[in-house]
């Protein structure tokens, strides 16, 4: 693995741990909230509840009191009783010792609505500071169309409870409750999205130093691959010189051809671990620009033409014209070669070699395709793996070391593309998607 890829393999880490942690983290914040909401909720209803209990106990009746903006008027009435019974039942609910000349009450705030029967025009209230007798009225009627045991109004959470031929309305104001609510929710908000930022910013400078020690080895590896290649070629060269003058001393022999095709390999297996280590170098994009790319894939399939010809295979081509793209040329026909190289190899016998290639948006699609009757049973998602090859019986016939496509692959990944195989019909084909 390259130094790109090791800071890309960063990158990834990196995103899928803050959007885990982020997500961990809202998750856990939706229950607290959805926990305290629910338990927020039980509370209010249990206090309507007992303040329903209690004003059941009421004889309504007698006149209500009515208000006149400012003060009640001075007729006792079962409101009187109401009222009271409600000090008593928020003195046992809230244990706070309540007057009912004292502000404490208004800070109780609930009012009720209690109507004796069906259609009747007369209704009881009992009233808190901010409400007055007809908007009370107007709640009520509101609650009863909703048709909800519980239920919310505004700032209210109110029960209908209907007993003993009466129909009793009682809203509570929780204003406090529900901006404790927000409070909760932007608190958890603020803080998945802070510990998020948090935990990121130290993620990525401890992933940093943990990746140093790939990089430095993926550095020495490319480092000893090119040093070792350029040290083998001196001897592979001593080899070659004294088996070409041992063949013109005493002619050639088995002995020495098979030297020779032994040093032709080794040659062959050294030229391409460098290009493996060029290849995965980081893709220089300041080196790329507008390339003729249907004049570049014609040229390197054109250079093949006699080698498959030589082989009893026709090469075909269906390359349009004037497809450009900001590329290197070099790549470019490094790509086709070596897929046409690779389909030389494998060709059937008398079979077709066909290049193509597309324009795809901004991109190009270049695909190389052939005649493989054994390709059936084939495992094509190994074909990518560095010095794998299906057949092993054919390595010296073929020629080929099993690492052509993933040089191929290296390249393509430079382009922000995607190497695919597929077989169909006796025919298997490579194809790639470049982007610039």
């Amino acid at each position: 693995m390259n130094e790109h890829a090791i800071k890309k393999l960063r990158r990834k880490f990196i995103t899928i741990s803050f959007i885990s942690l982020f997500s961990v983290m809202l998750i856990m914040g939706s229950m607290i909230y959805y926990v305290n909401y629910i338990t927020s909720v039980r509370q209010m209803d249990n206090a309507l509840n007992y303040l329903v209990e209690k004003g059941g106990e009421v004889d309504f009746d007698t006149p209500v009191r009515h208000w006149d903006g400012a003060s009640y008027d001075s007729a006792n009435s079962s409101a009187d009783n109401f009222t009271e019974i409600f000090m008593e039942t928020l003195r046992e609910l809230f244990n706070t010792k309540i007057n009912e000349g004292s502000e404490s009450v208004f800070g109780m705030r609930y009012f009720a609505v209690v109507f004796q029967d069906e259609g009747d025009t007369n209704p009881i209230t009992a009233h808190i500071n901010e409400i007055d007798e007809d908007s009370a009225f107007a709640y009520a009627d509101e609650a009863l169309k909703q048709g909800n045991e519980y239920g919310w109004m505004g700032n209210y959470r109110y029960k209908v409870d209907k007993s003993d031929g009466q129909t009793v309305v009682v809203f509570l104001n929780v204003a406090n409750q529900i901006a404790d609510q927000r409070r909760i929710g932007s608190t958890v908000l603020i803080l998945s999205i802070f510990g998020s930022a948090l935990s990121y910013l130290i993620i990525r400078i401890f992933s940093n130093r943990a990746i140093r020690p790939e990089i430095r080895n993926a550095e020495n590896q490319k480092r000893f691959i090119t040093n070792a290649s350029h040290e083998l070629k001196t001897p592979l060269a001593v080899i070659r010189a004294n088996t070409e003058l041992e063949m013109m001393m005493h002619g050639e022999d088995e002995w020495n051809e098979s030297t020779m095709n032994q040093v032709d390999r080794m040659t062959g297996l050294i030229s391409n671990l460098v290009l493996i280590a060029k290849a995965d170098e980081k893709a220089n994009k300041e080196g790329r620009s507008d390339v003729d790319v249907s004049d570049a894939v014609t040229k390197a399939a054109e250079a093949f033409a006699p080698v498959a010809k030589q082989n009893g295979k026709t090469l075909t081509m269906d390359i349009p014209g004037e497809i450009h793209m900001v590329a290197s040329e070099s790549q470019i026909q490094q790509l086709v070669t070596l897929f046409v190289d690779n389909a030389i190899k494998y060709c059937d016998d008398d079979g077709e070699i066909k290049v193509t290639l597309h324009q795809k948006g901004k991109g190009v699609k270049i695909a190389v395709s052939n005649n493989y009757a054994e390709g059936k049973d084939v495992d094509y998602t190994r074909f990518l793996d560095r010095f794998y090859r299906e057949d092993q019986s054919h390595n010296i016939d073929k020629g080929g070391f099993g690492i052509g496509l993933s040089i191929a692959d290296s390249i393509v990944r430079q382009y922000r593309g995607k190497l695919d195989v597929s077989y169909q019909d006796g025919v298997i084909e490579f194809s790639a998607v470049l982007k610039p």
